[in-house]
């Protein structure tokens, strides 16, 4: 406790303003503190049975108080069985007005509503009885009541965010939660009312044309807790997978309309970039969840008069298109290279392939975006430089292996899953692991042809068709064959040379002498055999490419018979 431990043992002999004061010291001294080594599980069950015990006496502000410093003693793991008797659970329910049978729509007590739903938030994420409890008492029942019933009234922001926190939790962690709320309580319906709401509120009825929504953070934060809670409650629809059309039509009306709703979302804008991206990872997260028939709302009709053609695609607005394949570009900008490039950039990646494969017209677009027409760049390697095409062929030789087979992937299904299409971008190297993975090495090409158009793709520039007739494209690069002068020896001195010769030879023979390498040579009857040092591997070198050349000093009894009798043949 903030003095000693005869602080706690006479805390059921202190007045109410003395502890009170002891409450106060102890939330002073530990505001910032996420453990209290200092409280064993006895002494915080002291406290904390000693906190609720008074707190029915108490008046608004002293609650506050009690719940603040209890907040504190949630964040800490060690010693939780302090906390999750009904004794605590119960009197934090109904402090937060979320008792099943009384909700409480309108609460007034605003602070202390906040500060319970706090310390439930905590519990709840901590401790998996404490989720069993709160499920069972109704809890998640409770919230979907209070957002319905305040979808169109004023509510406290606060105490809708930590509602929808709170909700986000239990149907992450109960699929039976997940399936009442949005059955009996229609929670679909109600969280896109609310979505539709922030932006209506929102919008300029005077801005620029093309300045569209800006959201605030609070706006922003409270928007990442519904994607999340409506990721749980489309995560495992029954009819929601990808390879067969939805059946219920009610459902499909429905994620059709949640489709269209995150299209607006994801052109809205933030207060700074990174709060903007933070919203539109979460919108694709979500969006991974739906059916490939709902993509196509995505896509809006193409304004006459918009100035901006890089949107418009085959008579559609393709603005949204381009907002996630410019939120992949600045992700792999920011994670190639670092631990945490898989979870960053593998929710974008299924989406894109997901797009390309079901919806025509969003797959062209992002083929012109990713892979557009060869020029001059094929005098480069397909991996250099920092256009999408090149940090994606990159990728394709990621050491993390579901990273490597999606961004292999994405490029293959832009290709229409031609395999030479798939070489002529990306080189035969860094293809040839998904080629091998999909069995996609032999003659049989383009296994899935019928299912896209048959209308071809290839329009290279003139650019692209000069340097290849001119010098031919490398098809295990993907490169133009023009001589490079790369001879990083030109200059050097014969000294020189010969000193970087008996370093390779060194190397060589330690290699070797440890089993990591074991060249060959042939022997009297031209079937190669393992060379048993650096030194008969040099003399067959020689005879191999030079015989004619080799001068009487030269031989000895020690040549090996290869050698020699490889001589013998050459004259």
């Amino acid at each position: 406790m903030a003095s000693s431990d005869d602080d706690l043992n006479k805390l059921d002999t202190l007045s109410d303003d003395d502890y009170l004061k002891l409450i106060e010291q102890f939330y002073e001294k530990n505001v910032n503190n996420f453990a209290f080594p200092q409280l064993d599980l006895d002494k915080k069950q002291r406290l904390v049975t000693e906190l609720f015990t008074r707190l029915r006496s108490f008046d608004s502000n002293s609650i506050f108080l009690c719940l603040k410093t209890l907040r504190l003693l949630t964040r800490d793991r060690e010693g939780l069985d302090a906390l999750t008797g009904s004794s605590v659970l119960e009197p934090l329910q109904k402090l937060a007005g979320l008792e099943c049978s009384k909700v409480d729509a309108n609460p007034t007590d605003i602070q202390n509503v906040i500060e319970a739903e706090k310390c439930m938030s905590n519990l709840i994420y901590m401790s998996p009885a404490v989720q069993k409890f709160y499920s069972v008492s109704g809890v998640a029942d409770a919230i979907t009541q209070r957002i319905k019933e305040t979808t169109t009234t004023k509510l406290d922001n606060r105490i809708r965010f930590f509602d929808m926190r709170m909700l986000f939790l239990l149907t992450a962690l109960n699929a039976d939660i997940r399936q009442r709320v949005r059955e009996k309580f229609h929670g679909l319906s109600y969280l896109f009312e609310i979505i539709n709401q922030i932006m209506s509120t929102r919008s300029e009825p005077v801005a620029a044309a093309d300045s569209g929504i800006t959201l605030s953070n609070e706006d922003i934060d409270y928007l990442i807790e519904i994607l999340k809670t409506l990721y749980n409650l489309t995560v495992d629809l029954p009819n929601l997978t990808h390879s067969y059309a939805i059946q219920e039509e009610e459902e499909e009306a429905h994620l059709m309309r949640l489709v269209s709703i995150l299209r607006e979302l994801l052109l809205c804008y933030g207060p700074d970039n990174e709060k903007q991206m933070e919203l539109q990872n979460h919108i694709i997260n979500l969006l991974t969840n739906m059916p490939k028939t709902c993509f196509e709302e995505l896509l809006s009709p193409a304004v006459l008069d918009d100035d901006n053609d890089n949107d418009e695609h085959n008579g559609k607005n393709m603005e949204a298109i381009n907002t996630i394949l410019r939120f992949l570009d600045h992700r792999i900008a920011k994670a190639e290279g670092t631990k945490n490039a898989k979870e960053v950039l593998l929710p974008v990646l299924q989406l894109l392939i997901l797009m390309c494969q079901s919806n025509r017209t969003i797959r062209k677009f992002c083929r012109q975006f990713i892979l557009p027409a060869l020029g001059d760049e094929v005098l480069n390697l397909p991996t250099e430089g920092q256009k999408l095409r090149n940090k994606l062929t990159r990728m394709m030789t990621n050491p993390n292996s579901e990273l490597k087979t999606l961004s292999a992937k994405l490029l293959f299904v832009l290709c229409k899953e031609s395999v030479d299409r798939l070489i002529k971008y990306t080189g035969y190297g860094n293809a040839a692991g998904l080629l091998y993975d999909f069995g996609l090495l032999g003659p049989q090409h383009n296994i899935n042809k019928e299912q896209y158009s048959s209308d071809s793709d290839e329009s290279d520039t003139e650019s692209y068709k000069k340097i290849r007739d001119q010098y031919g494209i490398d098809g295990v690069t993907g490169r133009a064959n023009i001589k490079r002068n790369d001879d990083s020896m030109k200059d050097w001195t014969e000294e020189r040379k010969m000193v970087e010769v008996d370093k390779l030879l060194n190397t060589l023979d330690r290699a070797m002498t440890h089993g990591l390498i074991k060249p060959m040579v042939m022997d009297a009857n031209g079937n190669p055999v393992p060379a048993e040092s650096v030194l008969q591997l040099r003399e067959a070198n020689l005879l191999t490419h030079h015989p004619n050349d080799l001068r009487a000093s030269e031989s000895s009894d020690d040549e090996g018979d290869g050698g020699q009798i490889n001589t013998n043949k050459s004259k």
